[in-house]
């Protein structure tokens, strides 16, 4: 909670008291270079009553949490973005801002712990009708100081405030980008912040990518990037979190996940890209649980998901979807990761993804598929690829305990064996034949 009551005066009554005191600014003309593009200007510096300046609603750094608060407390659409003059919403952005002046990012320090230490040093740009365009946290940390600690903040009655010139909000929002760009001095935008940004930007501002990635100094390619990752996080909170809008559950830790599935999905459609994007669901959903980079594991599932379909579906005993099956009959079996049956569709994956009740037991089995199609691979360039899918085999055969088996299954625990000990036959006795071959020695021979 906050001590601090947020007052809203009117956009008039701000507007005339500011053109008053930036006629002979108390704190004289101060230049910077982050209104216009590699140009000096000039801008006065006043000096107003705490409670004058407002918030700006549209402040990049901040939607996210906006967005949250308007789905948990089911409130209008437009809550924030039309009620930049309401007391109530202003209050709610207060908190907001109070949070993220809290905040640290490596050898950046909280802005409110800084303002303890130093005062203000740097006055808060705002627009000619009190708007604050720079410095929202900066003003939110000093109006907490001041009305919990008035006696230790006194000058925090008054905030310096450097007044810019009449703005389009297409020019307000480059100042902001501008600003952004020094990372030594500034806490960064969330990744979700600053592509919500660009989408707005294109959409409502009518600017081109090569606009904006001009402004941030990348690339179109990036830009493109950025919001199709943007699109998947939607679809992922949408679909699957059933939590639209609520960004904070791909805030941190999403921003690597979401733009590699980009190239990892590209290309793919209809069942098999709704496939695995639940298999890329659960991963993220149990990312701590990996024991390693979900980067590595999301590769898998974008080279190879078919591959991991077809062992999943293995694994949970999924077949009236597969065809082309290894055939059990023949005479030369070989494990081979692979070389895995094509798929007719994968309506009963999807619907298994989709149980809830089993979401335990198909992360364990999607993580040990991936897994060992990892160290497959890893083998792979050593050599010793069927040593590793042997040991696999064998670890998944200690995994059986016969005693907790429902008798129903014991007749398909038998096929199943009977299987396996066919299988492993024909592989020993091939080996056997490679080494003879090559003039080994056969085990246990003298």
């Amino acid at each position: 909670m906050s001590n601090y009551l947020t007052i809203v005066k009117p956009a008039h009554e701000r507007k005339t008291l500011i053109d008053g005191l930036a006629v002979n600014p108390v704190c004289g003309m101060q230049p910077t270079f982050d209104v216009y593009e590699g140009q000096r200007t000039m801008l006065p510096v006043i000096r107003l009553p705490l409670d004058v300046p407002i918030y700006r609603m549209a402040n990049a750094r901040t939607q996210t949490e906006q967005l949250a608060y308007i789905s948990e407390k089911k409130c209008r659409g437009d809550f924030f973005s039309a009620g930049q003059d309401n007391e109530e919403a202003q209050q709610v952005q207060h908190l907001i801002l109070k949070g993220f002046a809290k905040e640290s990012s490596g050898s950046i320090k909280p802005i409110i712990e800084e303002l303890e230490r130093t005062k203000q040093t740097e006055p808060i740009m705002i627009t000619q009708g009190g708007v604050v365009v720079n410095g929202n946290r900066r003003l939110a940390a000093m109006r907490e100081l001041y009305s919990d600690r008035k006696s230790e903040f006194p000058t925090f009655a008054e905030v310096d405030c450097m007044v810019l010139p009449l703005l389009t909000e297409e020019q307000i929002d480059d100042i902001e980008t501008r600003l952004q760009e020094r990372p030594e001095t500034k806490l960064p935008y969330s990744w979700i912040n600053e592509t919500l940004k660009m989408r707005r930007q294109l959409e409502q501002s009518h600017r081109s990518e090569a606009d904006i990635a001009d402004i941030r100094r990348i690339s179109i390619g990036d830009v493109k990037k950025a919001l199709s990752a943007l699109n998947y996080a939607e679809i992922y909170l949408r679909d699957w979190c059933k939590a639209p809008n609520d960004y904070r559950h791909v805030e941190k830790g999403g921003e690597q996940f979401f733009n590699d599935l980009v190239s990892r999905l590209k290309g793919k459609e209809g069942r098999l890209l709704e496939a695995n994007m639940r298999m890329a669901w659960i991963l993220f959903d149990n990312r701590e649980s990996l024991g390693g980079r979900i980067y590595n594991f999301n590769k898998v599932l974008g080279e190879k998901a078919e591959q991991v379909l077809a062992q999943l579906a293995e694994r949970l005993d999924v077949e009236d979807e597969w065809e082309n099956g290894v055939d059990t009959e023949a005479e030369e079996l070989e494990i081979d990761l692979g070389e895995q049956s094509q798929s007719n569709g994968y309506s009963t994956l999807i619907s298994l993804f989709d149980d809830q009740s089993r979401k335990e037991e198909i992360f364990d089995e999607l993580k040990a598929v991936c897994q060992t199609i990892l160290d497959t691979g890893q083998a792979n360039k050593a050599g010793k690829a069927a040593l590793r899918a042997a040991q696999d085999a064998n670890t998944r055969l200690t995994e059986i305990d016969l005693s907790t088996a429902d008798p129903n299954t014991h007749d398909g625990i038998v096929r199943q064996l009977e299987e396996i000990i066919h299988r492993a036959t024909t592989l020993k006795n091939k080996i056997l034949e490679i080494k003879s071959r090559n003039g080994q020695m056969a085990p246990g021979g003298s």
